[in-house]
C-alpha cells in the first residue's frame, strides 16, 4: 500500500487536529478542569428513553445486588466486559495508549528518532503491508506492544481517503483484536454540524464524498475530516458575543441533534442536526464491516469530556432554551443524553454491531486543590493551551451573561464546598448526563496531572477521590470502570532537562510560537493577561533563567532528571480505584528541533530519563501490559 507523503503544512494541521490533549483546562492542564456550568434540565425528547430506564423487550438492567457477581452475555462483548470486571477485581488492569502501533517517534531499527510521518510510513505503513511487525515506542522500551490499543474514528473511519491512512489504522485495530486478550477502545473528535469543508485546508481532498447514507428517506453525504481542529468550542468565537444573534452556530448542535432541527449553515445546511449525526453512526457501521469489525467488542467513547468546556459538545452548551430562544426545547443534560443515544443507538442497530461497547467518561469531577503555580512554574505552560483556555473562560462567561450557559447545581455544589466534596456528591455530578444503563457499559474518568509543575502528594489524593466515586458506581451497577485517559505532560520537559549543563537556561517557546497563540485573543486585555503569565512586555521567546531551572529542577544539569509518574501516582491511583484498563495519550512530533521545543508523547523511549522507570511500571504484577496475564 502506498502511503502518502504528508507535508510540514500537513502535519502542521494535524497537530491542531490532535493537539496534546482533547482539550485545555483553566489549571494550566491541555485537557483541564470543568469550568462554570449550567441550568435546569428539560424533559426527555419524545422517543428517546429517560436516563435509568429500559426500552420494551430489554432486560431491566437496575443495579447488581452488593455480592453478587453481574451477569453478563454470553457473546464477544459479555467476554471481554467479564475479564475487565474480575481482573480489576483481581487487582489487575490493562494498559495502553492512543495510536500505539499507528504512531511513533523511536525508530528501533535505526535506534534514533524519526518524525511522526516518516515513523508512520515506514513502520506502521510496512506493517499494515505485512513487510515487518507492528511495534511502538513503548514496545522498543519495554520489549512488547501493550495490548490495549487507543484509536479515533477521526483517523480511521473519516480521514480523507488521499492520507491513506484509514487502511493503515483499521489494519492496526484487527491485528490488535486478533492477539489473546487485545483490546481497542476509540474516540471521536468530530467537527460540528455546521463545518464548511470549504473552510478547511484541505478543501480538496474532501469534497468528494466518503459514502452516500439514507436516513429517514434523505440521502446525506458523509465528508472526510480534513483536519484542523474544528471540534474546539472555541473555533468559531473571534469577536465578543454583544447579544445572542453572536453565539456562535457550534455550540448550538448538541441543543439541535436533541430537538431535531435543521442545521443552519455550512455543508450539512438544512439538514437535520439528528439526521447528521444518525447518517456518521451508519457510516461507521459500515466501515467497520468493510474492514472486517463488525461483531467485534470494541469500545466507542463518543462525546467524551462532557463537562468540560473545551468540545462543541461540552457541558456549558447544554442550556438550549437559551440558547435556541425556545422556552420548551430540551435542555440541560437531558439535551447531552439525547445526543449520546442518537449515536449509540443508530451504531447498535446496525447489522454487525450488536458486540459494539459504549464507554462513557467525564473529565475531572473537580479542580484540583493544589493549584498554585508560582511565576515561574506558569511560563512552562504552552501559549496554545493558555490561549484556548482564557477564550473559553470569556466564551463561558459571555454565554452567563446572556443566560444562554448551562449551570451544572452539582458542579457548582462541589465548587462550594470548602473541603474534599463527598462521593455522593461527586457521583451525583458524575451521573448529571448519564445515558442510561441499558446502553452504557464501561464507567470512565479522564485524568490528566497538570504541565506547569511536578505531580504533587494532593494530586494524587484528589485523583483517587474522583476516580474512587466512578468506582463506587461501577460496584452498584455492575459494571467495570476505567481511567479512559489519563497522563502526564512532563515528559518532553524532563527529557530537555536533563540535557542541560549546569548553570544553563531553557528556551521553552520561541518568539513565532508565542506569537501565533498571541494573535487567537481578540482583545487587548486577554493578551495583556497572556503575556504576564510568561513575565513577558511584549511577544518573544519564554525562557527559564538558569535561576529558575535550578529552582524547578535541583538535579539539572547532573544528567538525567525524573519525577517517575508512572510508578509514584498512575500505579497507585490505578490499584487504589481498581480499575479495568488504564490509557494514556498519543505521540506527534513533526521531526524539527527535538530538543529546541515542545514535543508530545506520554510514553517514554529507549534513552528517555523515565525509561527505566517505565519498565518498572509494565513489569509489575497489577499491569497487563500485553494484556494476557488479564485475559
Amino acid at each position: 500500500m502506498k502511503v502518502i507523503q504528508i507535508t510540514p503544512r500537513w502535519f502542521a494541521a494535524l497537530l491542531l487536529s490532535l493537539t496534546a490533549s482533547c482539550g485545555s483546562s483553566d489549571d494550566g492542564t491541555p485537557r483541564g478542569d470543568t469550568p462554570p456550568g449550567d441550568t435546569p434540565p428539560g424533559d426527555t425528547p419524545p422517543g428517546d428513553t429517560p436516563p435509568g430506564d429500559t426500552p420494551p423487550g430489554d432486560t431491566p438492567p437496575g443495579d447488581t445486588p452488593p455480592g453478587e457477581e453481574p451477569d453478563f452475555p454470553d457473546t464477544p462483548r459479555g467476554e471481554l466486559l467479564e475479564n475487565l470486571w474480575t481482573s480489576s477485581r483481581a487487582g489487575k488492569f490493562r494498559f495502553g495508549y492512543e495510536n500505539a502501533i499507528v504512531w511513533g517517534l523511536y525508530d528501533a531499527d535505526a535506534m534514533k528518532l524519526v518524525s511522526t510521518n516518516d515513523w508512520f510510513a515506514s513502520i506502521a505503513g510496512a506493517a499494515s503491508r505485512g513487510e515487518r511487525d507492528w511495534t511502538s515506542d513503548a514496545g522498543a522500551t519495554v520489549g512488547e506492544n501493550p495490548g490495549l490499543l487507543g484509536l479515533s474514528l477521526d483517523a480511521m473511519v473519516f480521514d480523507p481517503v488521499a492520507w491513506n491512512r484509514r487502511d493503515v489504522t483499521a489494519d492496526a485495530a484487527v491485528h490488535t483484536l486478533e492477539q489473546p486478550g487485545g483490546m481497542v477502545a476509540i474516540d471521536w473528535h468530530t467537527p460540528p454540524c455546521n463545518y464548511d469543508i470549504t473552510s478547511s485546508d484541505f478543501a480538496a481532498d474532501i469534497a468528494t464524498p466518503l459514502a452516500t447514507i439514507t436516513v429517514d428517506g434523505q440521502e446525506i453525504p458523509i465528508h472526510a475530516q480534513g483536519g484542523g481542529t474544528p471540534f474546539y468550542a472555541e473555533t468559531y468565537y473571534a469577536q465578543s458575543l454583544a447579544s445572542s444573534a453572536d453565539i456562535p452556530e457550534n455550540l448550538k448542535c448538541i441543543c439541535k441533534i436533541a430537538n431535531d432541527l435543521p442545521i443552519a449553515e455550512g455543508t450539512y445546511s438544512g439538514i437535520s442536526a439528528r439526521d447528521w449525526l444518525v447518517a456518521h453512526a451508519k457510516y461507521v457501521a459500515q466501515f467497520f464491516r468493510e474492514q472486517g469489525l463488525d461483531g467485534k467488542p470494541i469500545v466507542l467513547r463518543p462525546f467524551h469530556e462532557h463537562t468540560g468546556a473545551w468540545f462543541w459538545w461540552g457541558q456549558p452548551y447544554w442550556n438550549c432554551q437559551g440558547l435556541l430562544g425556545d422556552d420548551q426545547a430540551v435542555t440541560g443534560p437531558d439535551a447531552y443524553r439525547a445526543a449520546y443515544r442518537a449515536f449509540a443507538e443508530a451504531i447498535r442497530s446496525e447489522p454487525g454491531m450488536e458486540n459494539v461497547i459504549f464507554a462513557y467518561s467525564t473529565d475531572k469531577l473537580r479542580k484540583l486543590s493544589d493549584n498554585a503555580v508560582t511565576p515561574a512554574e506558569a511560563k512552562v505552560r504552552d501559549p496554545e493551551s493558555l490561549s484556548r483556555d482564557m477564550l473559553r473562560a470569556r466564551l463561558v462567561e459571555e454565554l452567563s451573561d446572556l443566560g444562554a450557559a448551562y449551570e451544572s447545581p452539582p458542579q457548582q455544589a462541589i465548587a462550594a464546598q470548602s473541603g474534599k466534596p463527598t462521593s455522593e456528591l461527586l457521583q451525583e455530578y458524575y451521573l448529571e448526563a448519564y445515558p442510561g444503563d441499558d446502553l452504557i457499559d464501561i464507567l470512565g474518568i479522564d485524568l490528566y496531572y497538570v504541565v506547569e509543575r511536578a505531580a504533587s502528594e494532593a494530586d494524587l489524593e484528589d485523583m483517587k477521590l474522583m476516580a474512587s466515586a466512578v468506582a463506587d458506581i461501577g460496584e452498584a451497577k455492575g459494571k467495570p470502570h476505567a481511567l479512559t485517559e489519563t497522563g502526564t505532560y512532563r515528559l518532553h520537559l524532563l527529557h530537555r532537562v536533563s540535557k542541560l549543563a549546569a548553570g544553563e537556561s531553557l528556551t521553552l517557546y520561541p518568539a513565532a510560537h508565542v506569537s501565533r497563540w498571541y494573535e487567537t485573543l481578540f482583545d487587548q486585555g486577554l493578551q495583556a493577561e497572556f503575556l504576564a503569565n510568561y513575565g513577558l512586555g511584549a511577544v518573544s521567546d519564554v525562557v527559564l533563567s538558569s535561576a529558575e531551572v535550578a529552582g524547578l529542577f535541583p538535579d539539572a544539569g547532573q544528567g538525567a532528571v525524573t519525577e517517575d509518574w508512572y510508578n509514584e501516582h498512575l500505579l497507585d491511583l490505578a490499584k487504589s480505584a481498581g480499575v479495568s484498563y488504564v490509557l494514556t495519550w498519543q505521540t506527534y512530533y513533526d521531526g524539527a528541533d527535538f530538543d529546541d521545543k515542545a514535543v508530545y508523547y506520554y510514553v517514554p523511549f529507549p534513552g528517555h530519563p523515565e525509561a527505566e522507570n517505565f519498565r518498572r511500571f509494565a513489569e509489575d504484577p497489577a499491569v497487563c501490559f500485553d494484556a494476557t496475564a488479564c485475559k
